[in-house]
């Protein structure tokens, strides 16, 4: 089982991306004169033998080989994705300590070309003395386009056991929208400069530049107390070393390039970076007026959907659009998904064709944009105004006339009352009955007047979904529906004009305007939805009385 659960984690933690190339140089500070590696690790999909170009500065190229290849299977999101890794190895070598640099590097993958940003690193004159414990920041990639997503991990590394960690400053990240992740906090031993160290991930975000030019990723300082690893101490064998030291360590400020997105951007650019997806659906196409649409858009990928507005949909003097509220979720740092739920409510009649609307993306491997084009079907809206009267049929032939029955008609067509069949004593029981149906009835209006009897005044149909904490106004438009079918206005105008109590007039119509600008963008806040009864209940009453006049009037 432990074994199962490791391979879990393992396959779960991969985050690798398709055509992409990482390079690593070992050890990270190589000693003049002395043979270190750069280590090609290419991520594709295809199956064809990578081509690796690059240039060397104050370094020269002693060798090469292949470490061969490893495949890796990853199940997400419902879809299988095998990925490749092949890693390529080359022999370097600097005549001198000072800066050295590997430039103008491309991976020739089949048709595809895979650009990787300079590489720069400092070559010494004598070994460094790698430090017990120490800080550093992962990032994938140093050169952004605006808007561009990137994974910033903090790790600790350690040789010896640490006691206690202390955080004193988190990264400010400045020029940079932050999504700061859950992960798991997980142990791994890794080799740096050829010394083993325990690492341990202590900070991640996931970070979308939102200016072009130089951004820095701050350091990450804490404090930390461990155990020295010198000699002289004769417990240190047995791993209880008396002499604790703690140290104030911080990482190092990464410089990243952000390029501005190229020109012509076009109208349909929806400001998301990387491969998105988008998906629309209707729930009807068939309405009468005042029936409300519901339409849900649905957005996934890896970029920076905290600041995508609701796109423009439908635009229409018939169609009234009462909320388009976005709901994210995030599965991991590279999977995250934005639901737009649209509610319009049909005005008039009209019938609007069927149309194409265009979204797209920035792809920043092909720097191209990437159009997805997405179906609004036909429309149609019947029933007429609200309270306007059927048209008569007209008789088109003057031959066959139908007869024209009137009210006297009507009264003339009852049979005649005759003193034999209706003796004068037969109808006291019928005059009592009706004084006394007559009593009955004045006696319950005027109870009900003085509000004695509650339960005849209010039937208590509130939605039982108000009551559980749970606000969504296309539920309140259904349920205030006799209202608007009777008025043909809009819920904040009906609430506005209505004869409710002034302290349940600004209760609604501060739910409403909420609702209207409910927004999952950390820039902006919303109203938390608390049910108050005594509100709820008087529009009821309200509801229920336009409920009562509608069934009361004739068909």
């Amino acid at each position: 089982m432990k074994y199962i659960l490791l391979i879990f984690m393992l396959m779960t933690s991969l985050s690798v991306w398709a055509n992409e190339v990482k390079i690593e140089i070992n050890p990270t500070k190589p000693v003049a004169g002395e043979v270190f590696q750069a280590y090609f690790r290419i991520f594709s999909e295809i199956d064809d033998e990578p081509a690796i170009n690059f240039s060397p500065s104050n370094v020269e190229v002693v060798g090469k080989s292949n470490q061969g290849i490893s495949t890796r299977t990853i199940y997400a999101n419902g879809k299988l994705t095998i990925t490749r890794e092949m890693t390529l190895v080359y022999d370097l070598v600097a005549a001198k300590p000072g800066t050295s640099s590997l430039r103008d590097i491309t991976v020739q993958l089949g048709n595809k070309t895979i650009r990787h940003q300079t590489l720069t690193f400092s070559v010494l004159k004598e070994p460094e003395v790698m430090a017990d414990v120490f800080v550093m920041t992962d990032v994938p990639k140093k050169e952004l386009f605006l808007g561009e997503g990137i994974v910033a991990r903090y790790y600790l590394y350690s040789k010896v056991p640490v006691r206690n960690l202390d955080i004193k400053k988190y990264p400010k990240l400045n020029g940079f929208l932050k999504r700061f992740l859950q992960e798991p906090e997980r142990t791994e031993r890794v080799a740096v400069d050829g010394q083993l160290y325990m690492r341990t991930q202590i900070y991640a975000a996931k970070l979308y530049a939102e200016k072009p030019g130089e951004l820095k990723i701050d350091p990450l300082q804490l404090s930390a107390t461990y155990p020295s690893s010198r000699g002289s101490d004769p417990f240190g064998a047995f791993g209880m070393n008396r002499d604790m030291k703690t140290k104030s360590i911080s990482s190092e400020t990464i410089k990243i390039n952000v390029r501005p997105l190229p020109e012509p951007v076009p109208v349909h650019f929806t400001g998301l970076v990387g491969k998105h997806e988008f998906q629309l659906q209707f729930g009807q196409s068939r309405l009468i007026v005042n029936e409300p649409l519901e339409v849900k858009l649905t957005v996934a990928g890896v970029g920076a959907l905290e600041n995508l507005e609701a796109p423009n949909l439908i635009s229409h003097p018939g169609l009234e659009e009462f909320e388009s509220n976005g709901d994210l979720k995030i599965a991991d740092s590279e999977n995250a998904t934005k639901v737009f739920d649209y509610t319009y409510l049909a005005k008039e009649n009209f019938n609007l064709p069927s149309k194409e609307i265009t979204l797209s993306y920035f792809d920043p491997n092909s720097e191209k944009y990437v159009a997805t084009s997405l179906n609004v079907p036909e429309l149609v809206v019947a029933g007429g105004q609200p309270g306007q009267a059927m048209k008569p049929v007209k008789n088109d032939g003057p031959s066959s006339p139908k007869p024209q029955i009137t009210t006297n008609q009507v009264r003339d067509l009852a049979a005649p009352l005759t003193l034999e069949e209706w003796p004068w004593k037969k109808w006291l029981p019928l005059v009592n009955f009706s004084l006394a149906a007559l009593a009955i009835l004045l006696t319950l209006g005027w109870m009900i007047k003085t509000k004695k009897i509650t339960a005849v005044k209010f039937s208590g149909n509130i939605p039982a979904s108000f009551k559980s904490g749970d606000f969504k106004l296309n539920e309140f438009v259904k349920w205030m529906t006799p209202l608007i079918r009777e008025t043909g206005k809009s819920p904040l105008v009906i609430i506005k004009e209505s004869p409710l109590p002034d302290e349940s007039k600004r209760y609604f119509i501060d739910l409403l305007n909420a609702n209207d600008y409910k927004d999952y963008s950390a820039r902006k806040s919303q109203m938390e939805y608390k049910y108050q009864s005594d509100h709820f209940k008087e529009l009821g009453r309200y509801i229920e009385r336009a409920r009562n006049e509608d069934s009361s009037q004739p068909s």
